[in-house]
């Protein structure tokens, strides 16, 4: 399961995704554009930098961008920068892998977590934001009265 923190920064990451090379994006508009919490999105946006995936810009028309090309960034990444671990591989206790007795069960999350990561790892930032296009487009044409 994803947090709604994690949620939120891949919102705040696609926005920014979206409007890559237009020049920095601020709080309030990303906030607008994608329905997130300004406080929250504040919090996110450093991680987001800590992380090294976005940069801010001071002054009067300054906001956020990409800290490298959105075909460079891959979802896993965001996601594990938020959540850690695709899937947590280590119950409390240790000792029945220790012993042999689980192996069967880390064996399967170790699938599941590559699963997943095949899944996350293929889907850059620049691929998600073509696909919510074509989606977007499809809400436009379905439109009726």
């Amino acid at each position: 399961m994803i947090s709604n923190k994690c949620y939120y920064a891949l919102k705040a990451t696609l926005e920014l995704s979206r409007r890559e090379g237009s020049g920095p994006v601020t709080i309030g508009e990303i906030a607008r554009a994608q329905e997130i919490p300004a406080r929250f999105l504040e919090a996110i946006l450093r991680q987001l930098k800590q992380g090294g995936y976005a940069e801010s810009m001071r002054g009067k028309d300054g906001g956020y961008i990409l800290a490298k090309p959105s075909d460079e960034i891959r979802l896993g990444e965001i996601i594990r920068l938020f959540e850690g671990p695709l899937v947590p591989l280590a119950p409390a206790n240790t000792t029945d892998q220790e012993m042999g007795r689980g192996k069967v069960f880390f064996e399967l999350w170790e699938q599941a977590e590559q699963a997943l990561a095949a899944v996350y790892d293929d889907i850059t930032l620049a691929a998600l934001r073509a696909r919510d296009d074509v989606l977007q487009q499809e809400i436009v044409n379905n439109y009726t009265i």
